[in-house]
């Protein structure tokens, strides 16, 4: 039992480092319960919940809704062969009727100090690391055998999920993050940008925002960040999908000349989180940038922008949290 407490330590521990450099803040309750209001929500065995269970519960602004987002997380800390669809399935469950329970709940809100006058959304979150670092399969695959259509999802509810391999890339970009502000590529203060969109339009200060849950989960996280005493100003940008071909860098390129990027004349830092990314990256994303000047007619000016992208993959880091050291108090 003692065993099976350190080993959830882990998660809480691995999730605030993480999240902490995606600007997310954290209420300081922690690993407690509140009450169900919802006679039809049931427990094993059919009888009915008393309460709830809360881990913890982390939140940021969203630049797009203009609203707080509120995640309601449950931290699951397992082996290897104890991540299975069925196990997946009972945490789903319960997220899904502690989420029903939540959103309309004046004892969660008093709990986590919301305003119900504040504008938000309270969601799920399931983070799902692996304690033993030997699970190696897709953990989509894992998730489609869950009949999510099965699962008591209340209208309007969302739930999010985070599995190991997420959060191992994670992670490592949380650590990078913090190896370039020693290397001063990157100021300790610094946002994720959030360009405007075709149907939807930002809001608020371009400064301090934080990442959302759906940008962790993107094929890019884009930060910026002002000038530091040896680095200009500019952007870092995490790429999360393959790099295995040009035309997927001619696509990025493109969107970067969308988002405005590329005309602002800053930095642009471009750092690979993909463990299978090619060996000859700078190779493939060299045609992307001879094919992506040649579609605009080899414009000299264009040409001058690309080649001042610099592209890097980061390293990848595995955390090493052992039940063991969580055992001790000090």
């Amino acid at each position: 039992m003692a065993e099976t407490i350190n080993i959830g330590e882990i998660a809480a521990r691995l999730s605030k480092d993480i999240f902490k450099h995606f600007l997310w803040a954290t209420h300081p309750k922690a690993d407690d319960n509140f009450e169900c209001s919802n006679e039809k929500h049931t427990g094993d065995g059919g009888k009915p919940k008393a309460t709830h269970p809360g881990d913890v519960v982390f939140n940021y602004r969203d630049p797009y809704l203009g609203k707080t987002v509120y995640l309601h997380t449950d931290l699951k800390s397992y082996a290897e062969d104890s991540i299975t669809s069925t196990r997946l399935r009972g945490a789903f469950k319960s997220l899904c009727m502690t989420i029903d329970c939540a959103r309309c709940s004046d004892s969660w809100r008093a709990k986590y100090s919301v305003d119900e006058g504040e504008a938000h959304e309270v969601r799920g979150l399931l983070f799902v690391h692996n304690h033993d670092n030997g699970y190696d399969k897709p953990f989509y695959d894992a998730v489609d055998k869950v009949n999510l259509q099965a699962l008591p999802v209340a209208p309007g509810t969302q739930l999010h999920y985070l599995g190991p391999h997420d959060i191992q890339r994670l992670y490592s970009v949380a650590n990078d993050i913090i190896r370039l502000k020693g290397e001063g590529e990157l100021p300790n203060s610094y946002t994720f940008y959030y360009p405007d969109l075709v149907m939807t339009r930002r809001q608020g200060d371009v400064w301090e925002q934080s990442a959302t849950v759906e940008t962790l989960t993107s094929p890019y996280i884009i930060i910026k960040h002002a000038a530091t005493e040896g680095q200009s100003a500019g952007y870092v940008i995490y790429y999360n999908a393959p790099a295995s071909s040009p035309e997927e860098f001619e696509y990025f390129l493109d969107s970067l000349s969308r988002f405005q990027m590329l005309e602002s004349g800053e930095r642009i830092l471009l750092r690979v989180t993909h463990p299978d990314a090619p060996n000859d990256l700078k190779s493939v994303f060299r045609m992307a940038q001879k094919k992506y000047v040649k579609a605009w007619g080899f414009d000299p000016a264009r040409e001058a922008i690309l080649s001042q992208i610099q592209i890097e993959r980061i390293t990848s880091v595995t955390s090493t949290y052992n039940p063991g050291d969580m055992g001790w108090r000090e």
